[in-house]
């Protein structure tokens, strides 16, 4: 199965516990292919290191990266989406489409609320859960 993982579930389950940790779990665990484009992946690294830098935990950040780095799988997005309030949120949907993913996880309103888009279900940590 194909994944397309928002920046907001990728650092909660970093950085906290809950349904956005047991995501990565099961990422971890093999349950799901992570789907990542150069705009998410250049996204999730720069958060990262940012929420990395304020909680004092720099070596968090380094093995993450290369986790996200070696376990997922990079798409070169050849789809165009600007149905977004948010303009950044594009490149969610456009890595999604682009890679076939049948789920994008999120917890951002802004993506949840979105028209449907065929062949992809916008869903939150905890109904992925349920889902898998």
């Amino acid at each position: 199965m194909r994944v397309v993982v928002d920046t907001n579930v990728l650092a909660s389950g970093i950085f906290w516990a809950g349904a956005p940790h047991r995501v990565l779990e099961a990422w971890a665990a093999g349950a799901f292919t992570l789907c990542v484009s150069p705009a998410v992946i250049e996204e999730y690294f720069e958060v990262i290191d940012r929420l990395a830098a304020e909680c004092g935990r720099g070596d968090l950040a380094g093995g993450w990266k290369t986790f996200i780095f070696e376990h997922s799988e990079l798409i070169e997005p050849d789809f165009h989406y600007s149905q977004c309030r948010d303009p950044d949120d594009a490149r969610f949907i456009e890595c999604a489409v682009s890679a076939g993913a049948g789920f994008l996880v999120s917890g951002d309103d802004d993506l949840l609320s979105l028209p449907p888009i065929p062949g992809l279900q916008i869903v939150k940590p905890a109904d992925f859960l349920k889902l898998l």
